[in-house]
């Protein structure tokens, strides 16, 4: 028989910060999707019907009110290893040394990965490969509390392994939810 996970509501506390992020991109040009980068995101979003990472909802499931959690309204794809902005910037050889290198002694990879890239290869790469792509409902790619963009990876990471009774990331960011306070109370009689 499984046993029930419970939380201490006394060790559960809130965490807020506030992240002041400075970063320098370099010049590019205004974003537009490459045909190449449309037919990936194609391939993944409407071909495959991959879900969001987090919360499981596909292109197929978005009107369902039962499958789609986070009332997200369209399904994108995400730049996930090396943000597309970030493209001139990136050294070819740290690149090849630590991401080819890494996905190459992977068993099972892409050819492309058997030989080191060169720079047009990392800039197609990077707009367009789905090794750098994650199929991400716009929720969960750019809503201000739950989206990649916005929140910092160790938080947005876990979402989709939280319990379903634990309100992890509060719907209005104040401090434990109603919905946290009431899933401490799934607690063993012994652990009250």
């Amino acid at each position: 028989m499984p046993s029930t996970q419970s939380v201490d509501i006394s060790k559960v506390h809130a965490v807020s910060r506030l992240l002041r992020e400075i970063v320098n991109y370099p010049g590019h040009a205004a974003r537009k999707n490459s045909p190449e980068y449309s037919k990936a995101h194609k391939h993944l979003v409407d071909e495959l019907n991959l879900p969001c990472l987090v919360c499981g909802v596909t292109k197929k499931t978005l009107g369902d009110p039962g499958k789609n959690p986070a009332g997200a309204k369209q399904m994108e794809t995400h730049h996930h290893i090396v943000e597309w902005a970030l493209a001139n910037a990136i050294d070819l050889k740290k690149f090849n040394d630590r991401v080819v290198r890494h996905i190459r002694a992977k068993k099972y990879h892409d050819p492309i990965y058997d030989a080191d890239f060169t720079q047009e290869q990392l800039l197609e790469w990077i707009d367009h490969h789905e090794d750098n792509l994650w199929v991400l409902c716009d929720v969960h790619h750019r809503h201000a509390l739950l989206g990649i963009h916005e929140i910092t990876y160790p938080i947005w990471s876990p979402q989709d392994l939280i319990l379903d009774s634990f309100d992890y990331i509060p719907s209005d960011a104040g401090g434990i939810s109603p919905t946290a306070k009431a899933a401490m109370d799934l607690r063993p009689p012994s652990a009250k």
